[in-house]
């Protein structure tokens, strides 16, 4: 379908028109573009304006489809065509829009919409399209509402869905878009008292349709008393903001009748700026007066200039001169520039050459210094290059009288005109227009001279900084400069990896004056075989002479690559934790806590980047000791499935999440609707688990405590009447009760939850106990004299003995146990007392131990941050469940053993009666 001199010719094009790039894109997608002769002139600058003319022809698929306009969007460097079904009326048209959209790879996209427009924005035609990002347009258009007309916005992407439709304003207002693209803005137009009303509009989240009408106020023309308004117009500002000028004439009728003043001012022209955030413009400024009696002066244009001289306009002064000698009058248009600054200091006023001598000309300002000056002359277009201080430079050139439409890539100097259409086809012809200021061409910006690293550049993921070196000196302002990881889906944004402005004094200037050097944090390029852009906003810096704002470099010019991957460590999985703040912990208590865990997942996963399928969560959560407003989340990375793949490892995963959390404010997660609430004071830490680390030690541990309790066992056993082993079990029993109390006091209260039922199971067998202790003591005293006379000689012992039982009933047991021969360790008590104390002793095993077991592991399956105190209460309940269970056995055992020995004996004495022998079981029991 394409031959070879075709794909030249085109991909020559893309590349002086757009800093068009791809040519496999070209290729695959340019299916309608056809190509005439290159058209390659090395001409002088005293013959032709061109430097390089190239020509090429689009076919349109759809039959009967005539050409309308064309557009050109310098935020993305691509251009539109629109075309139309004509009407029998030839100011309307058929009620239906079709738009080729060409971007920077050639590809082209039709936009054929199935809905019809308002019959008020068709005939009469009134209609115009404006750019916004992400490949969105918006459509402005009048509308009858309830019949009254309006301008609307109908807000379209370029699949053809649309996203929202906004009211704008009164039908005769404009619409204009500020240089950054986040802001519009309508203003009506002036009512005789010089009132209009001005709606300004925020493009927060142009996916979803956010355009948010953000004031509406009126603005005042100055001066009225005296003066009459009679235009006004806005312009854009360097910084995003609008300015608005008034042009105002001295009303003889509202003057004094007294003779004429020398001195008045008959015309003046006063500016407004409305920066960007304030909520009213700032108090106007005269920029131009003057005493002549102009016929008419009108204002041809007001644009930003790029040389750090503020604004330019080119004003249009009308006025009737009178020949002295024959007496005849002449009308005579003469052209001024005015450029001023942002503090409303003029820097010049010097007259505009018109080598047409014509009244009927337009001026442009050129993006690399002078203006371009065109003249539409018996169907031929001349235009001509005119020089900062607005002479004629002897450059001129022209497009024929085939040529009906004529459009400019400001962006770059390229001036495009296109002939009458022949059937389906269009043909372009694209002149080049030489530069003033040459300066670094590629950015688009004459400011700047270089960069490091330099466009295109392939980079280390780990650079700290990167540097802009400009043409003038600098200082820092109040924009943003950030980096971009670009989409690989053309309909999405790109995913922003670090932001900050000027003066957050992250950046610093160095001693040149000229070179700024921008910090880079660690997970800004850590995708490796990616690319990224550096977007610097206008106004990021301002030129230290003036304190004018300075253009920047737009999206998608200053692209940056990263190597591919190297084969990292492998990394086991990490669990870590992060801390919300107080608004997102409200939040997340009032939420459903599995939804707000997997949407902060999503959410997280797309900023890093990194698959979702890499980071988990146990839904643990819990109140940070340190901050009690503050929830504490936790979260996994968990490791590769394959070691050979190019994802990076756990280490590098958390590593970039702690650097996102740390300069959150300087990074997507404070965009986002779930990370916006994570507490960036509080950096995301990998946790311990104690009972996990230190898994093998505690095995060991456990262990040794059963081999000892085997020994004591086997002891007990080998001589039954021995009772040494019983101060074992009782330090075994109070090292529990220790490890309890203080995980009560430190640790519960991480878990609101199982605050109540610890402290119920903790309580609750120590009443028991001491309650079972006195019935044991009140009962020997009253029962056993050896006991009563162990007491009077013990008291001190025995009231320490009465306080310890209530750790255990058990531990009665080691002041009777005869322990080392000591006579303080010899309480006689009786086989109902230790009967007593058994059974007390089981009792306590569903109380308090049991209980207490499963609090601990509910604790475990609770918190993020299991540390030592829990790891060894949670063991030290089991090893006490198992011991009594394995020690109570044991005695009931040997209770079993001992009575059957006790019968084998009387039996061998003689013969008993069943009644005897149910005696003696009794007795042996107690």
């Amino acid at each position: 379908m394409f031959n070879l001199k075709v794909l030249i010719t085109f991909i020559c094009l893309i590349s002086i028109c757009c800093s068009f790039v791809s040519s496999q894109n070209i290729l695959s997608s340019s299916q309608n573009i056809l190509s005439r002769d290159i058209l390659s002139q090395n001409t002088s600058q005293n013959q032709d304006i061109s430097t390089q003319d190239i020509s090429f022809i689009y076919e349109e698929p759809i039959n009967g489809l005539k050409f309308y306009n064309t557009y050109t969007f310098s935020l993305e460097g691509s251009f539109s065509i629109w075309m139309i079904l004509e009407d029998e009326d030839p100011a309307c048209i058929l009620p239906h829009l079709h738009l080729r959209f060409i971007d920077k790879t050639g590809k082209i996209k039709y936009m054929d919409f199935n809905y019809t427009l308002p019959a008020e924005a068709i005939c009469p035609f009134n209609m115009e399209i404006l750019p916004l990002a992400y490949n969105h347009i918006i459509i402005v258009y009048v509308k009858s509402n309830n019949g009254i007309k309006g301008k609307y916005g109908k807000i379209i992407n370029y699949s053809n869905e649309s996203i929202n439709e906004i009211y704008l304003g009164n039908a005769n207002g404009s619409v204009r878009f500020s240089i950054s693209g986040k802001e519009l803005i309508s203003i009506e137009k002036p009512d005789k008292e010089g009132i209009a009303i001005w709606r300004l509009f925020s493009i927060s989240d142009i996916t979803r349709g956010k355009v948010i009408e953000h004031k509406n106020v009126e603005f005042h023309a100055p001066n009225l008393l005296s003066y009459t308004l009679v235009d006004s117009l806005s312009f854009s500002l360097t910084d995003g903001g609008f300015g608005f000028m008034y042009i105002l004439k001295y009303d003889e009728t509202k003057g004094s009748s007294v003779m004429r003043d020398p001195n008045l001012q008959y015309w003046r022209v006063y500016t407004s700026f409305l920066r960007v955030g304030a909520d009213s413009p700032m108090a106007p400024f005269l920029v131009y007066q003057t005493t002549e009696k102009l016929n008419n002066l009108t204002i041809k244009l007001c644009t930003v200039t790029y040389n750090a001289e503020g604004y330019v306009c080119i004003m249009a002064l009308n006025n009737t001169i009178i020949n002295k000698k024959n007496n005849k009058s002449q009308t005579e248009v003469n052209y001024y520039q005015l450029r001023f600054l942002s503090t409303g200091a003029i820097v010049r006023l010097n007259i505009v050459s018109n080598p047409t001598n014509n009244t009927n000309i337009d001026l442009i300002s050129l993006n690399y210094g002078g203006f371009l000056l065109q003249h539409s002359h018996n169907s031929v277009m001349n235009y001509y290059l005119l020089d900062d201080d607005g002479n004629y430079m002897q450059s001129q050139g022209s497009f024929g009288p085939e040529f009906i439409h004529f459009n400019m890539f400001r962006i770059n100097n390229t001036i495009f005109g296109i002939k009458k259409q022949s059937n389906n086809k269009l043909e372009f012809l694209l002149k080049s227009l030489p530069r003033l200021n040459n300066h670094s061409t590629e950015y688009n910006c004459p400011i700047i001279e270089t960069t490091k690293p330099a466009i295109n550049e392939v980079i280390d993921p780990l650079i700290k900084e990167i540097m802009i070196k400009y043409t003038i000196p600098v200082k820092l302002s109040t924009a943003n400069v950030s980096i971009f990881q670009l989409s690989d889906d053309p309909d999405k944004p790109d995913l922003l990896r670090q932001t900050f402005s000027g003066d957050y004094k992250l950046c610093t200037v160095g001693h040149d004056n000229y070179t700024v050097h921008i910090p880079i944090f660690e997970s800004t390029f850590s995708q490796p075989n990616s690319s990224y852009y550096v977007l610097v906003e206008n106004n990021f810096v301002i030129s230290q002479e003036r304190d004018e704002p300075l253009i920047g470099i737009k999206e998608k010019l200053w692209m940056l690559s990263t190597r591919p991957l190297k084969a990292a460590q492998h990394s086991d999985s990490i669990t870590g934790i992060l801390r919300l703040n107080e608004e997102g912990s409200l939040k997340f208590l009032q939420a459903n806590h599995s939804i707000f865990f997997m949407n902060m997942i999503q959410e997280i996963s797309k900023i890093i980047p990194v698959n979702k399928q890499r980071l988990a969560t146990s839904g643990r959560w819990m109140y940070d000791p340190t901050s009690p407003k503050k929830i504490l989340l936790s979260f996994n990375i968990n490791e590769a499935k394959d070691d050979n793949t190019v994802e990076p490892n756990t280490q590098t995963i958390f590593e970039n999440l702690n650097t996102l959390i740390k300069q959150k404010r300087f990074t997507a997660l404070s965009f986002n609707e779930y990370t916006s609430l994570i507490d960036e004071s509080a950096p995301f830490i990998m946790t311990k688990d104690y009972f996990k680390e230190f898994y093998p030690l505690i095995i060991i541990f456990i262990a040794g405590l059963v081999v000892l309790i085997v020994l004591y066992i086997l002891a007990r056993i080998k001589n039954p009447k021995g009772k040494n082993f019983a101060i074992f079990e009782t330090c075994f029993i109070i090292q529990d009760i220790a490890v309890d109390l203080v995980f009560i006091l430190l640790k519960v209260k991480n878990t609101p939850h199982l605050i109540i039922p610890a402290k119920i199971f903790f309580i609750l067998p120590i009443v028991i106990n001491i309650l079972l202790a006195i019935n044991i003591f009140v009962s020997e005293m009253a029962t056993n004299p050896s006991f009563s006379k162990w007491v009077s000689k013990s008291l001190t012992l025995s009231s320490i003995c009465t306080l310890l039982s209530a750790i255990d009933i058990q531990i009665l047991n080691t002041f009777s146990s005869d322990l080392f021969g000591l006579k303080i360790f010899s309480a006689p008590l009786t086989k109902k007392s230790q009967k007593i104390m058994l059974w007390g002793s089981i009792i306590s095993i569903f109380i308090e131990d049991v209980p207490q077991f499963i609090i601990q592991w509910l604790y475990y399956n609770s918190v993020i941050t299991y540390d030592l105190i829990p790891t060894l209460a949670l063991a030290s309940g089991g090893l006490v469940i198992g011991n009594k269970l394995i020690t109570r056995s044991y005695h009931a055992l040997l209770r079993w053993s001992h009575r059957r020995d006790k019968v084998k004996e009387f039996i061998k004495r003689g013969h008993l009666s069943a009644a005897s022998i149910r005696s003696i079981r009794s007795n042996v029991e107690n």
